[in-house]
């Protein structure tokens, strides 16, 4: 199983090609860059890191087609990849912070809009889009020559959350990518992309199974601790209830759930202290749905990374926050030994 790292979306492109850099020394696979609203550019903070680095393969994660026009999408995708001879990547997405922020709606069709999203993106990098493309949600009109693009194509993830989307990413894309599973019960994610899978015209096709998980490992063991805690709102599907109750007990389910917004909260004045929920809850939730700790917590954090690699992934990104050069050494220096073996 490849290992891979996220980064934050406020570092500017020269930090990015900075850890970038360190990433490809140490052996790590790749690095997404993520694309959130009012923060800097999730392709062009990579321009610097393309001319910078020889192996390491990179993209943002992850973009809607409602936000930005699949044509429009591998435009920028595509010359990204010719700048780096070959090494992008993108995860397509529903969308959730960017089309809010810029007040957007969606279609009705939310799994049938990202497949022809992907369909098209797939079509582009192969140069087959000659003929028009109609789609029920998503339409390309005029003859597009991608000739130019001379790379090996990138890589094409969708982003699931739900098992429909997972088994249409799973027939159609070059991969899917989890959100923030733990390995105990991600076995249903894996089926039901491998029954995707199965419907390809070539069910032998290889194909990516990622995961986002969020990594929160630090010398400073409290300071980890409160990193996580003001993350929180954001893991588990957003706490979703039907998750909470596989690892906590119907009134602690009732007191997070009833209490989401202080999560929210506690993310954006970023104190980490989530208001009306013990402390001791809010550790708890770190411990489960993300790897929170110190430096003497890095061997259980391996063996549950190895439960990932048992359960089907092929890959596994750490999502990094505070001090990224100091996780990323953490990393380089602890995980990716046990895994490029």
């Amino acid at each position: 199983m490849d290992i891979e790292i996220i980064l934050e979306p406020n570092l500017p492109p020269s930090q990015v090609k900075e850890l970038g850099i360190v990433a490809e020394e140490y052996g790590i696979r790749a690095l997404w860059t993520s694309n959130y609203f009012s923060h800097w550019d999730g392709f062009l903070s990579l321009v610097p890191l393309a001319a910078s680095t020889k192996k390491l393969v990179f993209g943002p994660l992850a973009v809607s087609p409602f936000e930005m026009h699949p044509l429009k999408i591998v435009n920028a995708l595509l010359t990204l990849n010719e700048m780096s001879n070959g090494r992008t990547q993108i995860a397509i997405c529903a969308g959730e912070g960017n089309v809010t922020a810029m007040d957007l709606i969606p279609p009705k069709k939310i799994v049938l809009a990202v497949r022809e999203s992907i369909e098209i993106l797939l079509a582009a990098c192969h140069n087959q889009l000659q003929e028009p493309y109609e789609g029920e949600v998503f339409r390309v009109k005029l003859p597009c020559d991608y000739s130019w693009a001379k790379s090996k194509r990138p890589t094409i993830y969708g982003t699931a959350y739900k098992h429909m989307m997972m088994r249409m990413e799973g027939r159609v894309a070059d991969g899917v990518y989890i959100g923030a599973i733990p390995p105990e019960i991600i076995d249903s994610a894996i089926e039901n992309i491998k029954k995707g899978i199965n419907k390809r015209e070539n069910p032998n096709q290889h194909v990516h199974i990622n995961s986002f998980w969020g990594w929160h490992i630090k010398k400073d063991k409290e300071k980890a601790y409160r990193e996580s805690r003001r993350e929180l709102a954001w893991r588990a599907r957003k706490l979703d209830p039907e998750l909470l109750s596989l690892f906590f007990n119907p009134d602690e389910c009732k007191l997070i759930v009833d209490n989401f917004q202080c999560f929210v909260d506690a993310y954006f004045d970023r104190s980490g202290n989530v208001k009306n929920i013990p402390e001791e809850l809010s550790n708890r939730l770190c411990e489960v749905f993300t790897s929170t700790g110190g430096l003497e917590d890095i061997d259980r954090e391996i063996e549950r990374i190895k439960k990932f690699e048992e359960a089907g992934l092929t890959q596994l990104s750490l999502r990094l926050h505070d001090d990224p050069m100091e996780a990323l050494q953490i990393i380089g220096e602890n995980v990716i030994p046990v895994f490029s073996q």
